[in-house]
Order: structure tokens, then sequence, then C-alpha cells
């Protein structure tokens, strides 16, 4: 390893490498093409990141392309990468379709950067106005590639895979297995090595169950919020349902943020960021928005909607318990909803009911005299807060992220 990456991972007390990383980096040196994967949280983006920068020459423009499925993790990635990228004094930009074109345009003309992380679309915008050329990229990674190559410009990415030089490699990471990565050999025409370390990761994630019914999700949900520690993410399967909700929530005095892909690059980076600082403990998201996001100390994830695929259901997971830090997946909903998800699981996953048992979670059910207890303590809860709001005089009548005020003025 390079002296100055080194050096880097001393400063940043990355001391041991993770097993991904222990078991990707020869074949990646090598220059072979790969198909990674690990569970979430284990350190996949240094994993491809650190070797591949290894072997960079200065000078040699878009030699590294990194293709990531959301304008989110491609800064993510980006930033990840930043103190390496210094180091080896090399260049690096991104280009996004949130991003201003004509400046991403600017940079690549004037900064001749070696490294380019990007999302699909902007990448072949700028690819097909030849701005990048096939002959220059010398390793391609596709992160979350069974999301990148499932939903998004396969047909392109499949030319431009076939294209590339005959010493070049594609490096594809993920977390789940797919038909398209099982397929890969086909669509990229090449030979990739496997290399698949999920079995040997423990998993410090607890699956859990708690039953509601529709009309009360809302009210278990600020229960959740008042967990020692909470920090989740709510998901919901589709925007429309996420609104919706997101505007019953507003009028509760409940802080919380929304992650869309409608609400614009300036509105997620200020959510994701009062997210990361503690600003505010929950986060409202959908899978595509949420997608490969690394957000330290988030505790709890939360289905408000079952998923209706296993890989979407690992996925969510993933956001909590990384880096062998402790987390907890809740799935709320009724029998039918219990039913369908261990269905869903099958014996990949174990799932527990779960009840609330003062500040935290049990996978005991309460006798009657806990729950009456329980209840006394959540009314006293609730005097003192409205007791609290009279107190401040606050004329407000709920909680509204700005950017739903704006759309409620329109």
């Amino acid at each position: 390893m390079k002296k100055e990456i080194q050096a880097v991972l001393t400063r940043l007390k990355m001391t041991e490498p993770t097993l991904i990383q222990q078991e990707t980096r020869t074949s990646i040196l090598n220059g072979a093409s790969c198909i990674a994967l690990a569970k979430t949280g284990t350190g996949k983006t240094l994993a491809y990141a650190l070797p591949s920068l290894e072997k960079l020459e200065k000078g040699k423009p878009n030699s590294l392309v990194i293709i990531a499925p959301t304008t989110e993790l491609a800064v993510q990635i980006r930033h990840a990468l930043n103190p390496f990228i210094n180091a080896l004094d090399l260049t690096g930009i991104t280009l996004v379709g949130a991003g201003n074109r004509k400046r991403q345009e600017d940079n690549l003309k004037k900064k001749h950067p070696e490294v380019v992380v990007a999302t699909p679309g902007r990448f072949f915008d700028f690819f097909s106005a030849n701005r990048i050329k096939v002959n220059q990229i010398k390793t391609l990674v596709i992160d979350e590639a069974d999301d990148v190559l499932e939903f998004n410009k396969m047909e392109l990415l499949s030319a431009l895979g076939q294209n590339l030089t005959a010493d070049a490699q594609i490096l594809l990471f993920g977390a789940t297995e797919s038909e398209i990565t099982k397929q890969a050999e086909d669509i990229f025409a090449r030979k990739f090595i496997t290399i698949d370390v999920r079995p040997k990761q423990k998993s410090t994630i607890a699956n859990y169950f708690l039953q509601i019914d529709n009309a009360h999700k809302i009210d278990f949900i600020q229960r959740l919020m008042r967990l020692d520690g909470f920090k989740g993410i709510l998901f919901f399967d589709s925007n429309q349902t996420m609104m919706h909700f997101a505007g019953i929530l507003a009028h509760t005095k409940t802080k919380f943020g929304i992650l869309a892909n409608d609400f614009g690059k300036q509105n997620r980076a200020i959510t994701l960021n009062d997210f990361r600082v503690g600003k505010i403990k929950l986060l409202l998201a959908t899978d595509l928005a949420a997608r490969g996001l690394d957000i330290p100390g988030v505790t709890y994830v939360v289905n408000y909607d079952i998923p209706s695929e296993f890989n979407t259901y690992m996925h969510r997971a993933g956001r909590t318990g990384r880096m062998g830090a402790k987390g907890f997946v809740v799935s709320i909903g009724d029998d039918h909803d219990f039913r369908d998800l261990k269905k869903l699981l099958a014996q990949s996953v174990k799932i527990e009911r779960v009840y609330f048992a003062g500040f935290h979670l049990s996978t005991k059910v309460p006798r009657k005299k806990e729950i009456k207890k329980q209840d006394i303590n959540e009314k006293k809860q609730n005097v003192a807060a409205k007791e609290k709001h009279k107190k401040r005089k606050n004329k407000n009548k709920g909680y509204h992220p700005h950017y739903l005020k704006r759309k409620e003025q329109k």
C-alpha cells in the first residue's frame, strides 16, 4: 500500500481493513473484473476505492469512473475518497444531474480529473458529448450494482463495458445478488471473479415486528421516537404515501425531515445535515432516495410499508447497524403484514414480535400490570409536553419542514 494512503488511514483511525477490503484488494490490484458482495455498512466504498486509487497514474484523465444510483450516494462516495485523492495529489470531480451542468463541464475540461464519480444520467450526458472517452477509462466501478443495472441506463452501461479496452477492469459492488449480477458476464462480455463475503459477516441488527392497525401507526411511530437512543429512518413504498403521512405528522409538533427526489439538491442536503447533527431524529424516505446512504448513528429503520422484495428489505435494513454497531429494524402492521413479512424473509432473516417496555422494546409479552403502568407514564409525559408548549405560547398549529411550508403557500 502506498505510504500516502496508509498515512490517511492512520489519521482517520482506520487501522484494520474490513473483510470485504481484505478479500478484494489483491484481485483489484491485479486488474481483475470483480463482482463483490458484502453486507451494507461494512466498508465497500474503500474496498474498491483504495486499490483503484493506488493504481492511478497522475495526469491520466477519467481513469477511474465510479457510477452510483443517486446524487446523495455519489456525493457521499466523493467525500469518502477526498482525503485519499488529495494525499495522492490527484483530482476528482462529481457529475450529478442535480448539479450545475455548465460548471461540471468546465471542471471536466479544465481540471482533467483522474477520478470521476457520477450518476448514470449525467455520466452518459457527457460521455455522448465526447467529454469522457471510452479509451480513457481504466477502472469502471458500479456501486450498488443491482440497483444501477436494474433501473438505470442498462443498455448504455452494457455497451460501455463491452467497449472498454482489453486492459480495463469492471468492478460491480453491492449488498445483494440479483439476476443482473448473475448475468454480468453476458452483459459486459467478459469474465468476472465473484467475491461474496456475506456468509462470513456477523449481523448486529435485530429484526422486529410491531403489530398495529393503520389508524394507530402515527401513534406508534411517535412512541418509537421516544425510545432511548432513537435516531431513525421511516421507509415508505411510494412518494405519495410518504407525503400524505408527512402532512398528518406535521400537525403533531413532531420534528422530522423528508428525503424526496423532487425537493431539490439543496433541500435534501439541508435535511441530511440536520439529521446527521441531531437537529431532527426522524427521517422520512423512499427506497430510491435513501439508496446506499451512510449516516452515522442510525439506530432504527422503521418500515411503514412491508417491502414486496427481499432485496428492498435488506437495503433498508442496511441503513442501521453499520460498521458493527447495534441496530434495529422495526416493521409495523397487522397480522396479514406479519405473515407477508415472514414469507418474504423465509429462512434468511429471523423476525420476532416486539412490544413496548418503557423506553425500549422487548420480545416478552408485557403483563396487564406493566401495560397499565406504561399507559400512566405515557399520560404523564403527554401532560408535561402540553404544559411545555403552553408556556412557550407557540401559536404555530404544527411543525412544518421548510419545504412543506413553501408547498402550502402555493
